[in-house]
């Protein structure tokens, strides 16, 4: 399953125009990495939720699909939250008596999801969430973990002193298919079934991976991702950036745009220098910029 649903509030300006699954990254709709991936792990069949301008996302993530790969939408008129949409969504998965890998639609990270899938069967967990090594662990909630790899504690708490790592979790996930009748109507998943499991002991498991992973929860780091992906800093299959760009394919390199990333139809007037800048599908830039997002109608310098 693909989490798509959310409202991106961080990432505004930028929402107000495309909801953030489908807001453009190196050309492509956000939401589109975790779709090759999966298709690169052997999933055929996604569904992923949808909220806000659901036709938009919709339409936009069908195009993007990758061959052989079915895509359902699970529409969400009222948001339900990471535990309510998996509820919700779960009637429209294949087989209901097989485990389910749920990824976010807002970060690109290129897990090792056989390698993961393999231990949540063999260790017989009710859930298996990804995990990394990272100082920022706390900002994003901290997880504990025993030797084992059994998950103690969660967002710090209980304290347990077996729990002898503390990692992020990447938001990638692996149900049973017992998990989905704890999930609540509405609501936050970590907050509300991975709390009881947790605390009563039940078999969570927490399986690291350290792929590259990057997340885009502000302008800032939006753009930061997209000048990797064009530099060659941050790699992902299919991304073939030139001369430091990523440019649509009937634009040439030039000294005028550099160590940007140039979306279809842009137009870039005469005599503009652009210089690690973002510049969305269909904008006319009349001026030069440097470490700028770029739309048809925001201009967004960054420091």
């Amino acid at each position: 399953m693909l989490l798509a649903a959310g409202l991106g509030t961080r990432l505004r300006p930028l929402t107000e125009l495309r909801p953030k699954p489908i807001v453009p990254v190196a050309n492509r709709p956000l939401a589109a990495f975790a779709m090759d991936h999966l298709a690169l792990s052997g999933v055929r069949s996604i569904v992923a939720n949808s909220h806000p301008q659901p036709e938009l996302v919709e339409s936009t993530l069908s195009a993007a699909c990758p061959e052989g790969v079915e895509l359902r939408f699970s529409r969400e008129n009222k948001l339900r939250g990471t535990g309510g949409g998996l509820r919700k969504a779960h009637v429209l998965f294949d087989d209901l008596q097989s485990s389910v890998i749920v990824m976010n639609g807002d970060t690109l990270f290129g897990p090792d999801l056989g390698r993961a899938h393999a231990e949540h069967l063999s260790r017989g967990a009710v859930a298996t969430m990804i995990l990394r090594r990272s100082s920022e662990a706390e900002r994003f909630g901290a997880i504990g973990v025993d030797a084992n790899g059994w998950v103690r504690s969660l967002l710090g708490a209980p304290h347990d002193d077996r729990a002898d790592e503390s990692l992020m979790f990447t938001g990638v996930h692996i149900f049973a298919p017992e998990a989905f009748s704890a999930f609540p109507e509405s609501g936050c998943v970590i907050r509300s079934t991975y709390r009881q499991w947790v605390d009563r002991g039940a078999p969570v498991l927490g399986v690291i991976d350290e792929s590259p992973w990057a997340d885009l929860g502000t302008v800032a780091e939006y753009h930061r991702l997209n000048l990797a992906l064009a530099e060659g800093s941050f790699t992902w299959p299919g991304v073939e950036p030139r001369d430091g760009c990523i440019l649509p394919g009937a634009f040439e390199p030039s000294a005028s745009v550099r160590r940007s990333v140039i979306g279809p139809k842009a137009e870039i007037a005469p005599g503009v220098q652009l210089d690690r800048c973002v510049v969305w599908p269909g904008t006319h830039v009349t001026g030069s910029a440097t470490n700028a997002v770029l739309t048809p109608e925001h201009r967004i310098e960054l420091s």
